[in-house]
């Protein structure tokens, strides 16, 4: 049976912050909770919310899921191994951990201890970039200027004002976290939290570093080398690893995501779907009617093609591996280019144009009514006419 949407499931657009997933979950929690809601699909319906809050709240999973839908974690089980809740990856064991994520001891006052002292990955970063439509197509290395948290150069990161003492915090007596006490509908319940005077490190410094004002951590501007492969299209992400935010005591840095915003053809002749192109050309109407060998653009520079007599408006001439190379396989397999047939009839003739132009009428009046007599085979086409006109040869 297929999965419900994820984002459906919270009652979320696919545009949702943190905050209004969080909000979302929050209060259909309340509603579903086994602690709760004693209804024999309350658990399953809890499950399904917590599966889906997991995913969207983690910004890696959430990438994926956007991009591949419940595919990305394969065989349409979400990515947790078809083992529903207890299954998620570096998720909550049961359900009464992820509760009490919000409201303090899983809705039963138990208020468990969580360690929050250890090593804490950096946040991950977004930025959005634009990109010409030829170097989306052929690739391209761009350079890019990113501002995010690194490690205080001054104090390398402790906090402290160089030959100053670390000491311990008085907030939380060195444990790295303190109670808080939290109403809600269901009564005030206990729970554990990073201490916010010192993160959680449990130590702080005497003599903050005045330049990272004692977080060891500070801004800075950094310039850094993407990568763009060929055949990206608009709304592609490009991770780049190890450049988010630094992380807390000693935890590795977060990720940046580049998102790609891929601008139109600056000539306005192409048109890009998938890996195809599509180009409309506009021909002489003596070059369709007559047939000729003509030049047209592609994305590499021009080509000739061969387009037959009497080729119509619309008609449609395809070549092979001539569109935008498919993303990954190194330029060696290409969609197509597809050029669409528009004939281009002039605004103003000269005189003898004029002429030869009502001459050729005429003469195709004559030829088609004369086209039911017996002596059919003997009357010109209209073609042939306008070649003898023309004294085009034949041959």
């Amino acid at each position: 049976m297929s999965k419900k949407d994820y984002y459906e499931i919270l009652g979320v657009n696919k545009g949702a912050g943190e905050g209004d997933l969080r909000k979302a979950y929050r209060n259909l929690a309340k509603t579903y909770h086994p602690d709760i809601n004693k209804t024999p699909e309350a658990e399953e319906k809890f499950k399904e919310i917590s599966e889906a809050y997991e995913v969207l709240s983690d910004s890696d999973k959430r990438s994926k899921y956007d991009q591949f839908g419940h595919a990305a974690f394969g065989g349409g089980q979400g990515g947790f191994g078809g083992g529903g809740f207890g299954g998620f990856e570096g998720g909550f064991s049961d359900l009464g951990d992820i509760f009490e994520q919000f409201f303090g001891g899983g809705g039963r006052g138990r208020g468990r201890s969580r360690q929050q002292q250890g090593p804490e990955r950096g946040s991950d970063l977004r930025m959005d970039i634009e990109v010409d439509f030829k170097d989306a197509i052929f690739g391209v290395e761009k350079d890019i200027a990113i501002k995010h948290l690194e490690n205080c150069e001054i104090c390398s990161g402790n906090g402290a004002t160089p030959g100053t003492k670390i000491v311990t915090c008085q907030t939380c007596g060195g444990a790295g976290q303190v109670q808080q006490n939290q109403k809600t509908l269901f009564g005030t319940f206990a729970s554990i939290v990073v201490c916010p005077k010192c993160s959680g490190a449990g130590k702080m410094s005497a003599d903050p570093c005045r330049p990272c004002n004692g977080k060891g951590k500070i801004n800075k501007d950094k310039k850094i080398k993407i990568k763009i492969p060929a055949g990206v299209d608009n709304g592609a992400k490009i991770r780049v690893t190890g450049e988010g935010d630094m992380g807390e005591r000693g935890g590795g840095s977060g990720d940046l995501f580049v998102v790609l915003h891929v601008g139109e053809d600056k000539t306005n002749t192409f048109e890009r779907r998938d890996y195809d192109v599509y180009a409309e050309v506009s021909f002489a109407y003596h070059q369709v009617a007559l047939g000729d060998e003509v030049e047209v653009p592609t994305l590499d520079g021009t080509t000739t093609i061969d387009i037959p007599a009497g080729t119509q408006t619309g008609k449609v001439f395809t070549l092979k591996g001539k569109g935008v190379p498919v993303l990954g396989s190194d330029g060696r397999r290409r969609g197509d280019l597809h050029i669409i047939v528009n004939i281009s009839v002039p605004k103003k003739l000269s005189a003898e144009e004029s002429r030869l132009l009502k001459e050729l009428a005429s003469l195709s009046k004559v030829t088609v009514s004369s086209s039911s007599s017996k002596h059919k085979h003997e009357d010109k086409s209209f073609m042939d006419i306008l070649k003898d006109k023309l004294n085009i040869n034949k041959d």
